[in-house]
This record gives C-alpha cells, structure tokens and sequence, in this order.
C-alpha cells in the first residue's frame, strides 16, 4: 500500500490531502523507505498508540493460523523477499488505512485482518474526497 500511495501521493496533496504512514518498525526502515521510495513521512510508533487509538490491533495467534486469505498474501511476500517481521516487527500487527480530518477527527478507517488486507486504494482515495468535500463545504 506504501507504493500506490507513493504513486498518488502528489495527486492527494493538490487537492488538499497529506500523507503520512504510522508503523511500528525500526527507525532505520522508515528513513531507508523515505530515502529512497516514499515521498512522505513516516513515523514510527513502537508503542502502536495510534492504531489502539483507531481499533487497529493485532491477530491472536489462533486468527493468525487460520487465516488462509493472509497466508496466501503472506507466502506471495516471502516470494518476493518480503517478510512480515521485517515491515512490522511482529507476525501480530494487523494493517490498516485511516483517514483523518484537518481537525484530527478520524472520517474512514479500515482493519485489516491480516498480512497485506488493504482496502482498494480507490476505496481510499474516495474517503478522503469526502472528508474534503465535506471540510470545504464548512467554510
């Protein structure tokens, strides 16, 4: 999902969006992702403050062998020299997609159930002309 952000990321950005990503990954992986393919920042939160805060959590590990849609997601990774522990520091984190308005209210969220479960990014990029929609009709 980094990637096709990064593909949108200016788009987004004329149209009065910003992109940030939250991960509770090693510092040193987010300036390597910003340094060389991320055109946006990065913040690391080992804590998981942020995804607690919006109802992103982790898997059991019960949901983490059953779910066979993630382990396929998660064998096409290793494939491709991609490992869950390497991105998120733990086979438990579950991603997500939020979207937050210009007064921190949080307008669209998305939780995933397992490795690589993203919504489409068109999915995403429509939440976010809503909650801009719905800002410039306030003004």
């Amino acid at each position: 999902m980094l990637a096709q952000l990064a593909a949108v990321h200016e788009s987004i950005e004329a149209n009065g969006g910003s992109v940030i990503g939250v991960a509770p990954a090693a510092a040193y992986q987010a300036e390597g992702l910003m340094s060389s393919s991320i055109p946006f920042n990065l913040y690391i939160d080992t804590e998981q403050a942020v995804g607690k805060r919006v109802g992103i959590g982790k898997q059991s590990l019960r949901e983490f062998f059953f779910n066979l849609p993630a382990w396929w997601r998660y064998i096409k990774a290793l494939v491709k020299t991609r490992r869950q522990g390497r991105i998120t520091g733990h086979y438990s984190n579950l991603p997500g997609i939020t979207v937050v308005d210009g007064t921190g209210d949080v307008t669209y969220v998305y939780r995933g159930t397992g490795f690589g479960d993203y919504p489409p990014l068109e999915t995403v990029q429509a939440e976010l002309k809503s909650t801009l929609d719905s800002m410039g009709s306030t003004d």
